[in-house]
């Protein structure tokens, strides 16, 4: 029944309204669950954070207290018995409380950045106290306040923090907690400063100064304020956890010593000391642990009833998402099953049966019919959309296949063309450069002969093109020897076919010699890029070449003084020479660097255009060691080699007239070395005087193709 509906009906039946309203509301309130869980989750830790520097305070304290006594010489019972257990005591809550902070979200970091910031004055503030060198009586009492002052501004900026934090806290039961433990702490401040003030007064004999009752006065006002902050906020789940605080006798002595001293100005300071006697559960750090308590269980209440919403909602999102899979299940499967096999299909004719059928026209040699593969159509059993679909892909298929069909037979009359151009090309050439031979033996006129030497060597070029329209076609070379060639007369025969080769200047060749097989197609590589050298140099520049023996093989270098190329125009140029791609895809100006690729790519030649240190470009080719020829054969080349060393500088000239100098020898296709012929002069501007092809030198002798 299915499979004649359409899919768009399919789909309307599968999201049908009042499902899709549920699982709507079901999605948002589980969202909605979500992010109050997140939200509560950060007000806990941001409320349960303002805990921890309550004891880091309290060591701060402590610490405090101990240096500060010490400095006068004071000796009053402590928490702690010396300097050094104080700060041990106090750098471990201070590691532990930076631990916590490290774990906790990142506003809570940013609360207590500034503390944080504040305690890292410590170790500055430690070293001017062991610096002290007395008195220790209550002659120093000056240094001992400055000091008393520096940890008080240490542990202020813990209070601060821990008052941004319940200013950021949103829930009121939260914050209420948070603000009972601050006013605690601060509280417990207030009476330390107070008996601080108390004690050295009378010590001192200043208690019945009047500064001394102001400052004891407004120390005792912010206490009776923080007192009045703990009882406004024990409310809802702090309901009464003051109430044992201030019924404590200590608690109530503590203010009536102090409103005694106020009234009187006299006080007893053992009795006010017995008033803030320090134990963990009673007074003011009694009352801030017990709010600690009640503010930790008000943080797990608040955050488990979140996560019981939460959950309830995406219990309702699942049951509603349950009900709508089960709704759609018979519409979702006769539109899945289809589309699974239609897209197992496609993949298949995407990366397997196209691209095979594809290469394999593409790749028919050259000379034969191109055969038509059996490419399957896509087929799927049904009759909606899919269907039509899948229709679709088989014409796409079909149309593909058609299209390589088109394109391989246009590369096949290409390189048939090219292949016809060129050999007629190349037999007419030969035919002229034979006709050439015979006018320059027959001459006498050096003015006419010297004509005939330029129109030689212009039909020597036209040949290179035309055996370059053979490499296009990708025919094997023409031009091929047996005998091993020195790469001197390598450089020569590319010489012999480019245009303003007075301009090349041979800086330094290494002696080495190639397969004659190779020989050739090295040398018309070598011509390309003397020939694009010249082009893209100022007429007035020269183009340097070198060559050396490397552990590979052997590398030549062409340099030219042009302007260089940019940076995506080298990378362009060197996909070209690597031989990879295709020359139809590229305008006409580049085929050389195709042919040079190509030529190149046979014998596992690498060619790659570099940028030049000194400007222009440098071309480099990397002959490998397995073409170079070894000194156990015949080599053809005119006589001994000429001597090229750096830094002698060789002109195009002095090579090609090298080759008078020397007997001449033909290297030949699978011929033996021939003995020597007449030395062969050459004219003013370079030219060889040809007399006979078959006693000219290999670099010459390699103008005209192997029969």
């Amino acid at each position: 029944m299915f499979r004649t509906i359409r899919i768009r009906t399919k789909l309307a039946v599968a999201l049908a309204i009042p499902l899709v309203a549920l699982v709507a509301v079901a999605g948002y309130e589980v969202r909605e669950a979500n992010r109050d869980v997140e939200r509560i989750e950060s007000q806990t830790e941001l409320a349960t954070s303002s805990l921890g520097p309550g004891s880091l305070v309290t060591r701060l304290q402590d610490e405090r207290n101990r240096a500060s006594l010490d400095l006068v010489g004071l000796d009053t019972e402590l928490p702690v018995d010396d300097n050094e257990e104080a700060r041990e005591l106090s750098d471990a809550a201070a590691e532990e409380f930076r631990a916590e902070i490290a774990s906790r979200p990142g506003p809570v970091s940013a609360a207590f950045e500034d503390a944080f910031a504040a305690l890292d004055d410590i170790d500055e503030l430690r070293d001017d106290i062991d610096a002290d060198e007395g008195p220790f009586d209550i002659g120093n009492n000056a240094f001992a306040n400055e000091v008393f002052t520096r940890y008080t501004e240490i542990t202020e900026a813990f209070f601060d923090a821990t008052s941004r934090v319940a200013l950021s806290v949103d829930g009121a039961e939260l914050r209420n907690g948070v603000e009972i433990v601050d006013a605690a702490t601060r509280q417990s401040e207030m009476r330390a400063r107070i008996v601080r003030d108390l004690v050295l007064a009378t010590l001192t004999g200043n208690a019945d100064r009047p500064e001394v009752g102001q400052s004891v006065a407004g120390l005792l006002d912010r206490a009776n304020g923080f007192d009045a902050d703990i009882r406004t906020n024990a409310s809802g789940p702090y309901e009464g956890v003051a109430d044992e605080t201030f019924e404590e006798p200590n608690v109530a002595s503590f203010v009536e010593q102090v409103e005694t001293y106020l009234a009187e100005g006299t006080v007893d300071i053992g009795t006010l000391l017995e008033s803030v006697e320090s134990q963990p559960d009673i007074g003011y750090i009694g009352l801030r642990a017990r709010a600690a308590d009640r503010l930790i269980d008000e943080a797990d209440r608040i955050e488990g009833e979140a996560i019981d919403r939460q959950r309830t909602f995406i219990l309702l999102a699942a049951g509603a998402l349950l009900l709508a899979a089960l709704v759609t299940f018979l519409a979702s499967r006769s539109i899945t099953r289809p589309l699974r096999s239609l897209r197992t299909q496609a993949d298949t004719m995407a990366n397997q049966t196209l691209p095979t059928a594809v290469r394999q026209i593409l790749e028919t040699p050259p000379g034969e019919d191109v055969v038509i593969p059996e490419v399957a159509p896509i087929a799927v059993k049904t009759r909606d959309e899919v269907r039509d679909v899948a229709s679709a892909l088989s014409a796409v298929q079909t149309s593909a296949v058609d299209l390589a069909v088109e394109q391989a037979v246009l590369r096949r009359n290409i390189s048939d063309s090219y292949i016809n151009l060129g050999r007629r090309n190349q037999n007419l050439l030969s035919r002229q450069l034979d006709f050439i031979t015979d006018l320059e033996r027959n001459e006498a006129d050096p003015d006419i002969l010297e004509d005939l030497f330029k129109l030689d060597h212009l039909a020597t070029r036209m040949r290179r093109n035309a055996e370059s329209l053979l490499v296009l076609a990708g025919v094997a070379p023409p031009r091929q020897w047996a005998a091993p060639v020195r790469v001197t007369d390598v450089v020569r025969a590319a010489l012999g076919e480019v245009e303003d080769y007075q301009r090349v200047v041979v800086r330094h060749l290494e002696p080495a010699s190639l397969e004659g097989a190779v020989a050739s197609d090295v040398a018309h590589v070598v011509a390309e890029l003397l020939e694009n050298a010249l082009s893209f140099s100022p007429p007035d520049e020269t183009v340097d070449v070198r060559g050396r023996r490397s552990a590979d093989g052997y590398t030549l270098a062409i340099s030219d003084n042009g302007l260089g190329m940019a940076t995506e125009d080298l990378a362009r140029a060197n996909q070209r020479l690597s031989g990879e791609e295709s020359f139809t895809v590229a305008p006409s100006r580049y085929l050389g660097h195709y042919v040079a690729g190509h030529l190149a790519r046979r014998h596992d030649v690498r060619v790659e255009l570099q940028d030049s240190p000194a400007g222009g470009i440098t071309a480099r080719i990397d002959v490998p060691e397995a073409v170079l020829a070894h000194d156990d054969g015949p080599v053809a080349i005119s006589g001994p080699a000429p001597v090229i060393a750096a830094p002698t500088v060789t002109p195009v000239g002095a090579i090609e007239a090298s080759a008078s100098t020397a007997p001449a020898v033909e290297p030949t296709p699978a011929a033996p070395v021939e003995p020597e012929a007449p030395a062969i002069k050459t004219t003013v501007n370079g030219l060889l005087r040809r007399g006979d092809r078959r006693t000219a030198p290999a670099h010459f002798q390699s103008s005209r193709p192997a029969q």
